[in-house]
């Protein structure tokens, strides 16, 4: 017996080697090619504000309950027309940036890196654990294999594999959570449980939307103690301090909110009608197609789904004796959960694919695990083989998508070359470092300001509607000491903003960007006027 437990050691050691070279070896390829990028494309917006949190995190002394940006004048409430005279701003409870913000400290660098690089650790952690998640579930380091590198090759998760948003971090205590729960579940050692429950509310509190995971491992967990199959006391303190913590910082975070503003979206966004349902519908089908899992991982998917349906049918007159609650009312009860978030957020996956990567990517993956489980499969290496063949196809996919997000006209990249080197070429025109700059029309809002190091107020929206005039008149009274506007966007919106525009001095300017004081009356008439100053 000894010798063959140490035999299964080795075995299930080389196929730990193996996931552990796949996910290293995709997991680099895959995200390591735009390290150093400054947030671009695909929700440079959000990009930029979390990377500009981190920053802020690096500027106040390290201050972790009050995360700032670098703009006073914040979205919500009031839609960018009320100075709240700070730059702190409600936000999900920002760990990850905070961490990002003490490595920035001990590496002297605030470079993309940094923040691109804790991510793409915190994904490769989150895989390792997905892939020690499956294996304790399926038994087999082949089948876990397989759902980790489908999980990897995921074209959404690529593209968020080594991003500025929290959502792969986030996953990656949820998936961390999740085996802490299972090894528990199976094993039924207390401190497994407590440690699911630190890491799937820090998941929480760093994701809000991960909070479904948590509700579903308690409600799960409350189903067995209800069935005497566990515990209740025991229980008790781990859940309650969670609940706490949670609780705690979204009264904290409301109160940030209330005093300074947020950047962040706080409400939810159903579909305010059936023919709303539809048309977000319809734009996610027509949009994100391939994007959430590419195509052949979808017929990879369906295939295991049917596979699975198969041969539960066939084993369906077999006698079951189920001791404990199957790990699949788990399954189910996130997923409901998940589904009631995706209702209450609809109008915001139509444009925000990231979404679904904080919903029903994990579930999915979760409940293909579990299709896995129930297949009989052939002999471990001759499956790898199999997984061999099936992953170069699902990498291709990743790569192109991936390459594909990275191509083709960005104004948020524009902007980054016209800032490039913005805060050298203010301190030769004498800007203090404290002065606050008016960024006219640039995109996305805190980009222009992490690149000029000062904060100021943002006026990004592009329009001709009745709102762009309430939002210049706002703006011509915030406390500003100048403005700084791209070249081009004077030439191309002079009409449209021409009641801040006919009265700006241009006192500099470097062929991309102009600086600006606002005078008392018009001086500009056209934008050729403006540049001949």
């Amino acid at each position: 017996m000894k010798s063959l437990d140490i035999k299964s050691i080795l075995h299930n050691g080389k196929g730990s080697l193996l996931a552990a070279l796949a996910i290293i070896v995709l997991g680099l390829q895959l995200g390591t090619k735009h390290l150093n990028d400054f947030p671009a494309y695909a929700h440079a917006w959000a990009q930029s504000d979390w990377y500009a949190i981190a920053l802020g995190f690096h500027d106040n002394g390290y201050d972790l309950f009050h995360p700032q940006t670098m703009i006073y004048n914040k979205q919500f409430p009031g839609k960018w027309c009320v100075d709240f005279g700070d730059t702190v701003t409600s936000a999900d409870f920002p760990l990850h940036e905070y961490i990002v913000a003490l490595l920035m400290g001990l590496l002297g660098s605030t470079a993309p890196w940094v923040f691109r690089g804790w991510t793409l650790l915190c994904s490769l952690a989150g895989l390792w654990f997905l892939f020690l998640l499956c294996r304790r579930l399926t038994g087999s380091w082949a089948k876990s294999l397989a759902v980790t590198v489908v999980a990897l090759t995921s074209p959404l998760y690529t593209y968020y594999f080594a991003n500025f948003l929290p959502s792969a971090p986030a996953l990656a205590l949820v998936m961390a959570g999740l085996w802490a729960y299972v090894k528990y579940w199976q094993e039924n050692r207390m401190p497994y449980w407590h440690l699911a429950i630190v890491l799937l509310t820090l998941g929480a509190m760093t994701r809000t939307s991960q909070a479904v995971a948590l509700v579903a491992v308690c409600s799960f967990e409350l189903l067995r103690i209800l069935r005497r199959e566990t515990t209740f006391l025991n229980k008790i303190p781990a859940v309650v301090l969670g609940a706490l913590a949670i609780v705690g910082y979204l009264l904290w975070n409301s109160h940030l909110r209330a005093e300074h503003g947020s950047l962040f979206l706080n409400q939810l966004m159903p579909p305010r009608n059936w023919e709303e349902l539809q048309t977000v519908w319809a734009m996610i089908v027509k949009d994100y197609e391939y994007c959430y899992f590419g195509q052949v991982q979808q017929w990879f998917m369906v295939a295991v789904a049917i596979g699975a349906l198969a041969f539960s049918l066939i084993q369906r007159n077999k006698k079951r004796h189920e001791r404990s609650l199957p790990i699949g009312w788990l399954a189910a009860i996130w997923t409901f959960g998940e589904l009631l978030f995706v209702a209450a957020m609809w109008r915001q996956f139509s444009h925000h694919d990231y979404y679904f990567l904080d919903s029903l990517w994990l579930p999915v993956l979760f409940w293909m695990t579990l299709c896995m489980k129930t297949i009989p499969g052939p002999k471990q290496w001759i499956m790898l083989a199999v997984l061999i063949l099936a992953s170069i196809p699902m990498y291709n996919e990743a790569k192109h998508t991936l390459q594909q997000s990275y191509a083709g006209y960005d104004m948020a990249t524009d902007c980054y070359q016209n800032y490039l080197g913005s805060d050298r070429w203010l301190d030769e025109e004498g800007v203090s470092r404290d002065a606050r700059i008016l960024s006219f029309l640039s995109y996305p809002q805190n980009s222009p300001f992490i690149q000029m190091g000062r904060k100021g107020y943002s006026i990004m929206w592009q329009g001709t509607d009745a709102y762009v005039d309430v939002i210049l008149w706002k703006a011509a009274q915030f406390d500003f000491d100048y403005i700084v506007v791209e070249d081009y966007l004077v030439r191309s919106f002079f009409d449209q903003y021409r009641y801040l525009l006919e009265r700006a001095q241009r006192i500099g300017g470097n062929q991309r960007l102009s600086l600006c004081t606002l005078a008392d009356s018009t001086i500009n008439t056209c934008a050729d006027d403006f540049f001949n100053q």
